[in-house]
């Protein structure tokens, strides 16, 4: 099993192709499945039921976006996070209308510095990754 966490552009990941298997749903790149991403961005937009204790948000990369989908407990993390918020968040590969989307495993507030950081990294990763 190649289950695998890449910093990369969503742009990048957006139109690779897509499979699944007994381990889960994953994308290829560099001939690689990947079934985790860790990814960084802006909260473009949040849904929160507060009913079900579930929810959604659009995480936006400055170049792409994706639908991130989350339930109880990571829940009550959402009272500090907000539109607009910059998170760094891990989660597993999904599938949704035939649209990749994230089911969210974690998530948290970051710093510029931090944003700054990963954003240089999910650059490198990419251009490691198409050599």
């Amino acid at each position: 099993m190649d289950y695998t966490f890449f910093m990369l552009p969503l742009k990048v990941i957006e139109n690779t192709e897509r499979g699944s298997d007994e381990e889960g749903n994953f994308i290829l790149y560099g001939g690689r499945k990947i079934y985790r991403l860790h990814l960084i961005g802006t909260i473009a937009a949040i849904e929160v039921n507060e009913e079900s204790g579930s929810g959604y948000f659009v995480l936006d990369d400055t170049f792409s976006t994706i639908l991130v989908h989350f339930q109880t407990p990571l829940f009550n993390m959402f009272t500090d996070i907000s539109r607009g918020s910059s998170v760094e968040v891990l989660g597993t590969i999904d599938i949704f209308n035939d649209s990749l989307t994230l089911r969210l495993g974690n998530i948290k507030k970051v710093t510029l510095e931090r944003y700054s950081y990963n954003k240089i990294q999910s650059i490198k990763n990419m251009m490691e990754l198409s050599k």
